[in-house]
């Protein structure tokens, strides 16, 4: 009788402890889920020295200095299959970010003026101005000012207009390629690189 009267105790006291034990693990579960939820910011990081090549090498300097660049988006003139462009930024030591454009088009005469229109999925249009001489050899050099990659860091680029003296061009970027373009500028905005 008095082993019943153990055992039963013994039984109550499991089986409360049993409840007790769920009942917290669910409180914990609850909270976790909270927590999980509530910190489900995602932040993207960015490696903007894998990004850059720096050329530090003197022989090589972009007009006396030293400069970083990043891998060229190779674009085609989505009107033509026979016009080819070639994309580029870059930042030379203790300058402001560049975009290079070379249009791979015999004779193709480019003004100094606003030239290249960046058009953003938001609708936004922004006009760049060609900071190299007026050339027929089709190079754009546009300085890219902090205010402006400020605007282009809210939205995607979706297509590149050039505007040259015989005829308008328009290069498409895809998500892929104007992602990268956003974190590029960003990096050349925030980053600072080692130069020599």
């Amino acid at each position: 009788m008095r082993h019943k009267n153990i055992l039963f105790i013994l039984f109550i006291f499991l089986s409360f402890s049993y409840v007790f034990g769920q009942s917290v693990s669910k409180k914990e579960n609850e909270s976790n889920v909270k927590k999980i939820s509530q910190d489900t910011l995602i932040t993207k990081v960015v490696d903007c020295n894998a990004l850059f090549t720096l050329n530090n090498r003197k022989v090589d300097f972009l007009r006396k200095k030293p400069y970083v660049y990043t891998e060229p988006y190779y674009k085609m003139d989505y009107k033509s299959k026979k016009n080819f462009a070639v994309f580029q930024v870059g930042k030379r030591k203790g300058t402001t970010p560049f975009l290079y454009i070379k249009i791979f088009t015999f004779n193709t005469c480019i003004k100094k003026d606003e030239v290249v229109e960046l058009i953003m999925d938001n609708g936004f249009r922004y006009r760049l101005k060609n900071d190299f001489s007026p050339n027929c050899d089709g190079f754009i050099i546009s300085t890219l000012k902090n205010k402006i990659i400020k605007k282009l860091e809210q939205g995607n680029i979706t297509s590149i207009k050039i505007f040259t003296f015989e005829k308008d061009y328009e290069f498409h970027m895809n998500d892929e390629d104007s992602e990268r373009f956003r974190d590029e500028l960003q990096c050349l905005k925030y980053n600072k690189f080692k130069f020599n």
